[in-house]
Formats: C-alpha cells, sequence, structure tokens
C-alpha cells in the first residue's frame, strides 16, 4: 500500500513540473483514477463494512435519494439488505443500531460532520455548530427559556394559542359547515406552532391560526428544501460559499428578525416588556458571548432566531400531523384515547393543560411516544464524525474522519429493541416495562446534542392534542385514499400509510391530498 502512496506522490511532484502537457496530464489523471479505484476496492479501511459495490466510489446514489426526498426510504432499502451498519460512500456509513446511536451521540468525541455548515445561514448557530465550546455556550444562553421554569412565565401564552385561539377556529370551520366541516390539519398545526414560535422567538404572534397561515411558515418550507438540496450537491454548496446572497435564510426572514429584535427594543425602552416573562427572543438578546464578551452580533441574532423557527414550527408540527393519522389508520386506538380524554375531563369548558395530560393521560402519551417511533419528525441520519481513535459500531471498525450517519428512523425500528417493530402498538410504552422503552426513543436526539427545545415540543402536543379531540369528532373523508382497511402487503399487512418525504425533516410527501379530515363538534 505504501508503495502505491508512493507512486502517486511521485506522479503528483512530476505533473506539477509538466503541467503544460496535456498528454502528460491525461495519463496521470488516468493513473489518479485507477489508483482511487484500486485503493478504494481493495485497501481502503471500510472495505469490510458492507453495502452496495458502487458506494466505495461514489456518494452518488445517497445524494441522488437525498435530492428527491427519498433518503430515509433509501437508507431503510439497505439496512434491511446489509444489516445495522451501511457503507453509502467512499467515507460515508449509516448505522441503525440504537446501542449504536446512544454511544455516538453520548460525548462531544464524535463531532457533528461538516455537512451541518451548510445550515448554517449567515452565522453558526446552536443547530449547525460543530464546536464544542460554542455549542455549550449557546445552550447556557438558551437554557433559561427552555427550561420548566421559563415556559412556565409563558404558559398562558401558550395556552391561549394552542387552545382558545385554535379551538375557536375549529369552531368556526365547523360552523361554516353547518355542524361537520373539512379542513387540512396539516396546515393547522403548522400555523398553531407558528404562532407559539412567534410569540417565544419574535416577540409577536403572526396570527396564522386566525388568518390561514402566515408568510414565515411559507419560508420555512422554501429554506429547509433549499437548504437539504444545497447541501446535497457539493459544486452547488461550493457556489454558496462564494455568493453570499446564496443564503439559506431567506433576506425577508433576516430583515423580519432584525425588525423583531428592534421592537422588543422599543417596549423594554417604553417599559411595556414584563420582566417576569422568559422567552427566546430575550434570552439572546441579552446574552454575552464568552469567546469574546460581546453581546451577540446582529448576523447570530439572526441566524439562531431562523434556525428557532426553522425547527420550532416543522418538527412539532409534523410529528403531531402523524399523530393523527395513525389515529385514523387505527379506529380502536383513536377509540381508548378519546375514551381517556373525555372520561378525564368530561366538561366542554375545562382547557387541559400539558401537567394534567401528564397526570392523567397515560394512553394517550404513549401513542405520542409510538408515533414518534413508528414515523417520528426527522429523516435520514444524524451525521457525526469518528473520532481520532475509530471507533467499533456493531462489529466493524470505523476509522477517523468516516461520516457516520447515525439513522433515527432505523434505530426506532431496531428489532433488539423493538421486536415487532412494524406494528403501531402504543401498549408497548405502559406500565413498569413501557418506561425504560420510552427512553429508547430519539426523536429528540440525545447525549450532549440532545435538542434543547423539546420540552417546549412536549408542552405544545400535550396542549393542543388532548383539547382538540376533546371537543371534536375526527374521521377521514369518504375519498381519502387511506384507511383501516387499505391495507400494506410491504409493511406486514399494516394499514398503508402515506408516503413521506426527507428534507431533513419528514413530512408528508402530499399534505394537500393526505391530510384532510372531517371534524364535527362534540356535544357534552
Amino acid at each position: 500500500m505504501s508503495k502505491i502512496i508512493e507512486l502517486a506522490e511521485l506522479a503528483k511532484s512530476y505533473v506539477l513540473k509538466n503541467w503544460n502537457n496535456s498528454s502528460v496530464l491525461y495519463s496521470v489523471l488516468t493513473a489518479y483514477g485507477v489508483y482511487k479505484v484500486i485503493y478504494y476496492a481493495f485497501f481502503d479501511r471500510l472495505r469490510n463494512v458492507p453495502g452496495p459495490f458502487i458506494s466505495r466510489f461514489t456518494s452518488f446514489m445517497t445524494r441522488k435519494s437525498m435530492i428527491s426526498g427519498d433518503f430515509t426510504d433509501y437508507l431503510f432499502d439497505l439496512h434491511k439488505k446489509y444489516g445495522p451498519v451501511v457503507r453509502i460512500g467512499p467515507n460515508k456509513v449509516s448505522d441503525s443500531s440504537a446501542s449504536d446511536f446512544k454511544k455516538v451521540m453520548a460525548s462531544y468525541r464524535f463531532r457533528k460532520s461538516i455537512e451541518y455548515e451548510g445550515f448554517a445561514g449567515f452565522h453558526q448557530n446552536v443547530f449547525s455548530t460543530r464546536d464544542e465550546e460554542f455549542n455549550r455556550m449557546r445552550r447556557r444562553q438558551l437554557g433559561p427559556a427552555f427550561s420548566q421554569t421559563g415556559l412556565n412565565s409563558v404558559e398562558d401564552l401558550i395556552e391561549d394559542i394552542c387552545v382558545s385561539t385554535f379551538v375557536n377556529k375549529l369552531n368556526k370551520i365547523v360552523d361554516s359547515g353547518n355542524g361537520s366541516a373539512q379542513f387540512n390539519y396539516f396546515r393547522y398545526f403548522q400555523n398553531v406552532t407558528a404562532d407559539v414560535i412567534g410569540e417565544l422567538a419574535f416577540g409577536e404572534r403572526f396570527h396564522a391560526v386566525e388568518n390561514d397561515g402566515h408568510v414565515v411558515t411559507d419560508w420555512v418550507n422554501d429554506s429547509i428544501k433549499s437548504s437539504f438540496v444545497f447541501n446535497s450537491i457539493p459544486p452547488l454548496k461550493a457556489i454558496r460559499s462564494m455568493i453570499p446572497s446564496l443564503t439559506i435564510v431567506d433576506p425577508r426572514l433576516k430583515q423580519f428578525c432584525l425588525d423583531s429584535v428592534k421592537n422588543r427594543q422599543n417596549k423594554i425602552d417604553k417599559g411595556e416588556f414584563s420582566k417576569d416573562r422568559v422567552d427566546i427572543l430575550q434570552m439572546l438578546m441579552v446574552a454575552v458571548n464568552s469567546t469574546n464578551k460581546k453581546p451577540l452580533s446582529e448576523d447570530e441574532l439572526v441566524s439562531e432566531m431562523g434556525d428557532m423557527i426553522l425547527a420550532g414550527v416543522d418538527t412539532t408540527s409534523i410529528a403531531m400531523t402523524w399523530l393523527i393519522t395513525y389515529y385514523m389508520l387505527y379506529p380502536e386506538i383513536y377509540k381508548r384515547v378519546v375514551d381517556e380524554i373525555r372520561t378525564n375531563f368530561p366538561s366542554e369548558d375545562h382547557k387541559i393543560t400539558h401537567k394534567e395530560t401528564r397526570e392523567k393521560l397515560p394512553y394517550f402519551i404513549a401513542t405520542v411516544y409510538e408515533t414518534l417511533r413508528i414515523k417520528g419528525s426527522v429523516g435520514g441520519g444524524l451525521a457525526r464524525e469518528a473520532p481520532v481513535e475509530g471507533v467499533d459500531l456493531s462489529g466493524y471498525n470505523i476509522p477517523h474522519g468516516t461520516d457516520i450517519f447515525m439513522f433515527v428512523a432505523g434505530a426506532h425500528q431496531d428489532t433488539q429493541v423493538w421486536g415487532d417493530n412494524l406494528s403501531f402498538n402504543p401498549d408497548r410504552l405502559l406500565g413498569p416495562e413501557g418506561e425504560p422503552l420510552k427512553k429508547e426513543i430519539l426523536a429528540f436526539s440525545s447525549g450532549v446534542r440532545i435538542c434543547p427545545a423539546r420540552n417546549l415540543a412536549w408542552m405544545e402536543i400535550f396542549t393542543i392534542v388532548p383539547n382538540m379531540i376533546k371537543n371534536f369528532d375526527l374521521s377521514f373523508p369518504k375519498n381519502s385514499l387511506y384507511g383501516p382497511n387499505i391495507l400494506d402487503p410491504n409493511n406486514g399487512n399494516e394499514p398503508k400509510v402515506p408516503k413521506d418525504i426527507t428534507f431533513f425533516t419528514k413530512p408528508p410527501a402530499n399534505p394537500e391530498r393526505d391530510c384532510n379530515i372531517v371534524i364535527t363538534k362534540h356535544f357534552f
């Protein structure tokens, strides 16, 4: 092997001396290509990791699946054929083992892959950063807003959006249809989560629920897709690094962020802002970087605020969308949830709080966890670099510098943990035996880079869905392409689930067609 490398170095030296001789150049390029083929075919350190033969030489098939939105399905197919660790590129592997996932995510030894730099926008942020100290600093700065104490300080605002405003909107929809109407629950969940993030990260409500949307949700959807596509095509990624205007953050969103900071400062100056309120925007505005002892710059503020809205709107709304979808596909489970909620909360006027959900609705909570397991909001893999000393994963030695895509959806299907992994079975998460399994749900990641906003997501889900189910009856339209009796032979004859699409998050591929529901007022 050392001889081959010496020859490659000699060839490099020779071509530099004779670069103007085209025949020499072509010869050396050909020799270099042959060398690369021989190296990756017989000598490289990942040669024992199973996978498609072409993946030894190129990541083309992986990149293609990313661009098309089929990355999650592509990885599932590979792991089904090759096992828990699969080679997906010359220097990339995918890992679907639940135990490996927690091992890799447990410490900062496994840096985030360079892939994440493409999600940085104007400046690295708590999501995109690969730097351990920067991540620790941002988590300290944002921590108070996401702590239970911080969320309690804005609980009334969240309750007003998630219950009062949302239920009032549903009542208007039902009244407009003389007691029964059809609406798109994916869009409405996006609207309500956008209003929550608007209050907490921008200091103002977007009124997306009342007005059937807000332009910011369009910016979110476009930004997520564009950032994922740019990251998936190396030449585009390089071009974007040279042209600042090709940022993943919409320029209109940048100005919106800066205007929000200005408006908050005006309220503070006029004494109109409550000092008791602890929210994301305030934590960012008062933060001082430990690196330079200065407040966050405009680019830092915009990057963090943009990250909050990209992550906060999409992931939670998608989780609730899949939850309602699975209720409609499994009517016996839906009925148990309805009975549990309405038995514990028989009053129409009572607003169920997230605390009451935790205390009184164990079966509902189990269905949320099971939905996060079987579908979830995040697709593809969370990419990490193998450390200097390398790492052993599921019997394979992964050398330093290899990108390890920790496949969340695959870990949630690990039969060593879940057994009958294809069935939607919330009962597995009940009682003493269910509590340890809840810790195997990796929807918010785990370890040192666990999602800092997970408490907010739980608060939203545990408030929005129980109140919706308490007050309204839900059913698929008669012309729906899906239902409990439409089975999928490729998935253990379980009910067929709408196709998803992966652009980091994993929403339904056709939400306008597949996420419509008939809603009827429940009379107490």
